[in-house]
């Protein structure tokens, strides 16, 4: 069309050079032509616009859409459950304002447990946040019902939900997070069918999948999986190889942990005398290194015989140097300690308890340890963590604070105490975040004495007034769920 290119030489040249016109123009378009150029409150951008505006939707008539054939939408099937009652909607928007995804978890653990659904307003928002963090999903998936379903063909972001009512159907159906959370579940029951199962699905899994499916073996560690752990050698996958040892490791009846005992064993003996003599490692297999074991010391104090030793013993199980020296398992820890050759292998020794989440020897440890081996907390049970954390606190608060936030367990009310004292000293660590990451842990309690607690420097003040502000707010949203 002439006219259009009119417009675009318009467009190039600038109006104070080419104003527009009419050129070129019949009919309907040089009436509305004549209205816009006659217009006497429009400048000559304005005209200009106008006329180009008019000109455009003039090219655009008569032109055809695409057409398609295009299946009907299906529609959501019907749902076999309830809707959450409308109080537990009011606590879940209070929830949704404080953004914090423990609150979130709370509020579906309790509708999931209730056998409820969530209601279809709130199910976009849950899903998307279940999408950015994994550990919503099979909640988000439980408490969406068919429709959280029907919606992820729409949306690949959301694609993660399977309705699935038996733990057959989720491993068979569901999507990756419902598989490994019906492994899970079948590993504790039935360790020999869940093996069966992975040893089944594994050729058609992918390598993401196959590394999250291992993770699921570390649970609860069986030495039924040794063999065919160690059958899957050939494995291509960088970050399934680096899984594989990573279970190897924690596999006490394993080729590679008889390798490292190998080595150890022979370098660390005890004489007739009572005194322990230790070599220098002989290492003739160089899997021990490919294994993750490194052979040069960057420690000016501790040599590389040293350094390979203290990583070897850090992944030997305990119980090993019982059967070797023939001594319980007070004495050995005894032998580390008076031995003066051992001595600067006990927090090897202390890791390797951490290593195999050895909690009977963890409590042999404590006793006749003269020194506080604070990884040894997460451990030792509930009550004792506790009151360990609060009598070494302020030690290593940071610490502490961290295998606390850890912890699944709500803190004691003196625990919880000394930990917002600290907060309110580093308030930039310690911030909001913080406390929606830990608000499942901080006891309800505590919001009735965050007035007491005041930072210590003035500047400070006004940060942390705002951080207990914020934390008032999320406790808060948890005391309405713990009322449903």
């Amino acid at each position: 069309m002439e006219h259009w290119n009119n417009i675009i030489n318009t467009v190039l040249l600038g109006t104070a050079k080419k104003p527009a016109d009419k050129q070129g123009l019949t009919g309907p378009l040089e009436q509305a032509a004549d209205g816009i150029l006659g217009n006497p409150a429009l400048d000559r951008e304005d005209q200009f616009l106008h006329l180009a505006s008019v000109i455009y939707n003039y090219r655009q008539c008569g032109t055809q859409a695409i057409t398609a054939n295009v299946p009907p939408m299906p529609v959501a099937p019907p749902e076999t459950k309830r809707y959450c009652p409308p109080a537990a909607v009011r606590v879940l928007q209070s929830v949704l304002e404080t953004d914090s995804i423990q609150l979130a978890q709370l509020w579906l653990e309790y509708c999931t447990k209730a056998n409820l659904l969530l209601p279809p307003a709130q199910l976009p928002v849950m899903l998307d946040k279940a999408w950015k963090n994994k550990s919503l999903r099979v909640l988000a998936a439980a408490a969406g019902g068919y429709r959280a379903e029907w919606l992820g063909q729409f949306n690949p972001d959301w694609n993660f939900s399977r309705v699935a009512d038996t733990i057959e159907e989720r491993w068979q159906n569901g999507a990756t997070a419902q598989r490994v959370e019906a492994l899970k579940e079948l590993r504790i029951t039935d360790p020999v069918m869940a093996r069966t199962w992975l040893q089944q699905s594994w050729a058609k899994e992918s390598a993401t999948v196959k590394t999250e499916l291992l993770g699921v073996l570390e649970q609860a560690i069986d030495p039924d999986d040794v063999p065919w752990l160690e059958s899957l050698s050939g494995e291509k996958s960088k970050q399934v190889k680096e899984a594989l040892i990573h279970l190897l490791k924690k596999q006490s009846s394993s080729s590679l942990q008889t390798q490292y005992w190998q080595v150890v064993s022979a370098a660390v003996q005890l004489r007739p005398d009572g005194a322990v003599d230790v070599m220098a490692p002989v290492i003739k297999d160089d899997d021990i290194f490919q294994s993750g074991i490194e052979k040069l010391s960057n420690n000016k104090k501790i040599s590389d015989d040293q350094h390979i030793l203290l990583q070897l013993i850090s992944l030997i199980h305990p119980a090993q140097w019982e059967l070797h020296f023939g001594k319980t398992t007070a004495e050995v820890m005894q032998l580390f300690q008076q031995q003066a050759a051992l001595q600067i292998f006990i927090p090897s020794l202390v890791q390797a308890i951490v290593w195999f989440e050895d909690q009977q020897r963890a409590m042999t440890f404590i006793q006749h340890s003269e020194v506080f081996y604070i990884d040894l907390i997460p451990l030792l049970p509930v009550e004792q963590q506790q009151l360990l954390s609060e009598k070494y606190f302020d030690e290593q608060p940071e610490t502490i604070i961290k295998y606390a936030a850890d912890s699944p367990e709500e803190w004691s009310m003196p625990l919880c105490t000394r930990i917002m004292r600290y907060a309110a000293t580093q308030p930039y660590t310690y911030n909001q975040l913080f406390m929606s990451n830990v608000v499942r842990q901080i006891p309800v309690a505590i919001a009735g004495k965050l007035d007491d607690i005041n930072a210590t420097e003035t500047y400070h003040t006004g940060y942390w007034n705002n951080i207990k502000a914020h934390l008032a707010r999320l406790l808060h949203a948890k005391s309405l769920i713990n009322t449903l």
